[in-house]
């Protein structure tokens, strides 16, 4: 694990700097990106702390105060893992088994601005900006119901009866405010690369920290 946490400074300082020898510049138009990578929060499931992959596509302004800053619209979202459940008892003569599962996700819309301290001339371009979001906990539920009970011409044999629901709901919503920061490397007029650091805050549910640090990977086509 310690070797893997000292690659990746490693890793991007560089890429920055083989960038920074480069002098390209990057369009300063409004812009398009879609970003991956991974997001540590608590498991629904059990509490515990967990990392999971974020997919994240975004819409961006162009470049504004003397190519010093933007503003951004995101969605973005994660799988948040499974729980099953298995009831077995017996009623009044009858057994049942209940085998129920839920699917958890969060999905959320972020709205932000971004500053460029370095502006546009830079070969490469920090940034460090911040905003509000709003998120959604799903779970898409899927419960298989087995009822036996006897059969009253065949004593001592059961008749099997089969029932199955489906659905989604919404555990929690709720708004979060979050930071970012990261670095754009431009390697055409119109194409950049994106190393990109979130962190979001408040998103807490039922003792749950849905928040803290996102990073991600990507690429950005601005006009």
């Amino acid at each position: 694990m310690m070797k893997k946490r000292s690659l990746s400074p490693l890793v991007v300082v560089t890429l920055v700097l083989g960038w920074a020898t480069h002098s390209v510049s990057a369009g300063t138009g409004p812009g398009g990106a879609i970003k991956i990578g991974a997001q540590t929060l608590d498991s629904v499931v059990d509490g515990q702390e967990t990392t999971r992959l974020r997919v994240e596509a975004e819409l961006s302004t162009g470049m504004i105060a003397d190519d010093h800053a933007d503003f951004f619209l995101s969605v973005g979202g994660s799988p948040l893992g499974d729980s099953e459940y298995v009831d077995s008892y017996e009623s009044g003569g009858n057994f049942y088994e209940d085998y129920y599962t839920d699917t958890f996700s969060m999905i959320d819309v972020r709205l932000g601005a971004r500053l460029y301290p370095l502006g546009h001339n830079s070969s490469i371009r920090p940034h460090i900006g911040g905003g509000i979001g709003y998120y959604w906990l799903r779970d898409d539920y899927s419960d298989d119901y087995y009822t036996w009970v006897p059969d009253p011409l065949y004593p001592g044999d059961y008749l099997q009866y089969y029932d199955y629901a489906d659905g989604s709901e919404t555990i929690s919503d709720a708004f979060f405010p979050f930071i970012t920061a990261g670095i754009s490397a431009p390697i055409s007029d119109n194409l950049e690369l994106l190393f990109e650091f979130e962190y979001d805050f408040g998103k807490d549910e039922s003792g749950v920290d849905l928040g803290g640090p996102i990073y991600m990977i990507g690429a950005r086509i601005r006009l």
